[in-house]
């Protein structure tokens, strides 16, 4: 009989430092990795951060493994409960209006709760229009914010839909008013973006195995598309960022296969976590402001 390896989920708490968030996330998933039977000890968890919880979420959900989660305060355990933690809220091929009737009911939360749907362009199309209205709602963003909202969430839901592979989208937000941010997890479990890559058999000498390369080319703009200079409009990355981070003033994350990139502030990074742990597919973060520089304009970012 295996013997079951108890996880110390950490406190990730507010005062964390964003990408501090996935060093604690990869520990645990690793530890996880290792290990047949095992349980998750939530002992001493009072809070845990959104760019922790929805990877460690949809982990959980696809992994496979069979986890316990033990030691949870009736707090934590109520919060998990609402968002859908251990069993996510799953949409097929369900009409539009029935989605949008589900979803409409988190309109006058703080929170979208776990959601994996099938990827099909009509879903593409559903929930990216459902995000926004009910973020919009939520966090009472004026006009000025929704075409820039708009923007990120269809053409990240396209970068999943054009080139992951994966049978099923993931997305997660937790609004947070006394930061006044929107944290919103959209992620796959798809070919990664090295994967992409390497299915188009395009830039194989640069990235030489290094999956962070691969970030790095994606979020350039390199496309796994052999089309005209005019025409190769990459991953759609490179714009959703400048408009993010340059000009909203937030903060992005990406974490595919092997590699990990954080642009927030003056940080540019690409990094290789090597045989630390390898996340198959790909999770995307935006830390987003729900009040925007007075200078702001969506359109200046567009190619």
């Amino acid at each position: 009989m295996a013997e079951t390896v108890i996880v110390k989920i950490p406190n990730v708490s507010e005062e964390v430092r964003i990408g501090y968030s996935f060093n604690y996330l990869i520990k645990v998933m690793a530890e996880t990795e290792a290990a047949d039977v095992v349980q998750w000890d939530f002992a001493g968890v009072t809070f845990l951060h959104p760019f922790f919880l929805a990877p460690l979420a949809i982990y959980k959900n696809t992994s496979g493994k069979n986890i316990e989660c033990i030691n949870m305060s009736l707090r934590i355990q109520s919060y998990l409960n609402s968002i859908c933690f251990n069993r996510m809220q799953h949409f097929g091929q369900e009409k539009r209006e029935d989605i949008e009737s589900v979803m409409q009911k988190y309109t006058d939360k703080s929170y979208l709760p776990l959601c994996s749907f099938a990827m099909t362009d009509s879903n593409k199309d559903t929930f990216g229009s459902m995000i926004k209205s009910v973020l919009m709602k939520q966090a009472n963003i004026g006009q000025g914010g929704s075409s820039a909202l708009s923007y990120l969430i269809s053409e990240l839901l396209d970068n999943i839909y054009e080139h992951s592979q994966s049978p099923n989208g993931y997305i997660f937000s937790q609004y947070l008013d006394h930061e006044g941010v929107i944290d919103l997890c959209i992620a796959d479990t798809g070919i990664t973006v090295a994967g992409s890559f390497e299915r188009a058999k395009l830039y194989q000498e640069e990235i030489d195995g290094n999956e962070a390369e691969a970030l790095k080319l994606a979020n350039e703009g390199y496309s796994t598309k052999n089309l005209p200079d005019a025409e190769n409009r990459g991953y759609g990355i490179s714009t959703s960022k400048e408009m993010l981070v340059v000009g909203m003033k937030g903060a992005f994350f990406m974490l595919s296969g092997g590699a990990f990139h954080r642009y927030e502030n003056n940080a540019n990074d690409y990094i290789n976590l090597k045989n630390i742990y390898r996340w198959n597919g790909t999770v995307i973060l935006m830390r987003i402001p729900v009040v925007l520089p007075a200078d702001f304009n969506y359109i200046d970012y567009l190619d």
